[in-house]
């Protein structure tokens, strides 16, 4: 019975320290996520959704994210509280939330760690290469993967912070931009942009409604 708590202890140590968790040396300034109220544009025919800093900020600044499978699927998700170890709405870590978005809107199965998942995919060397879909990976600690998110687009991505849950934000903000790693891209990805786990191109799929 000792021997199993003890295997139980460990299993979530090693899941804090692939998943989720970051530099303790930051400052209390830079510990703190810019988060955005997303205000979701309800109409159909792929509208954008507009995404704003939130007003203690000070910065009305917007960015444009095309409205799509994976954006409406990850729209259900914002909100969600943060929990290691966790896969579900009830609460997810940065790699359950991947792994699920993955699975439902692609139909890929991801290994289940951050750090796992960064030594599947193939290196994007710059941001502005970065496509819908991608995974952003970050390093809380030296040369080690600590957090991953998915890339959207104008430099937003989405992602289950430890402080605030699944929320948007962006790669420019200081907080991120501090720790950001490297862009990666799934293997099976590619040819499965824009399609749903089926393969059906989502603009066929409207034009049958």
């Amino acid at each position: 019975m000792k021997k199993r708590y003890l295997y139980i202890i460990l299993l979530i140590c090693s899941l804090s320290l692939s998943s989720c968790s970051f530099l303790k040396n930051l400052t209390t300034e830079d510990r703190e996520e810019e988060a955005w109220n997303i205000e979701w544009d309800s109409e159909a025919g792929g509208k954008p959704i507009k995404n704003k800093r939130d007003s203690k900020y000070h910065n009305r600044n917007t960015t444009k994210i095309p409205k799509t499978e994976l954006t409406e699927y990850c729209k259900d998700w914002i909100g969600t509280p943060h929990r290691l170890g966790g896969t579900t709405k009830k609460g997810v870590d940065c790699s359950g939330f991947v792994l699920n978005v993955y699975k439902e809107v692609y139909g890929i199965s991801l290994p289940r760690t951050a750090q796992e998942i960064s030594k599947a995919v193939i290196p994007i060397p710059e941001k502005s290469e970065l496509k819908e879909g991608d995974l952003v990976f970050f390093n809380g600690r030296k040369n080690k993967v600590t957090h991953v998110g998915i890339y959207l687009s104008n430099d937003a991505f989405v992602h289950a912070s430890t402080s605030k849950g699944v929320i948007i934000s962006s790669l420019n903000d200081k907080y991120w931009s501090k720790i950001f790693y490297f862009g990666g891209r799934y293997p099976e990805i590619s040819n499965k942009i824009g399609k749903n786990k089926k393969g059906k191109d989502n603009k066929e799929k409207a034009s049958l409604k």
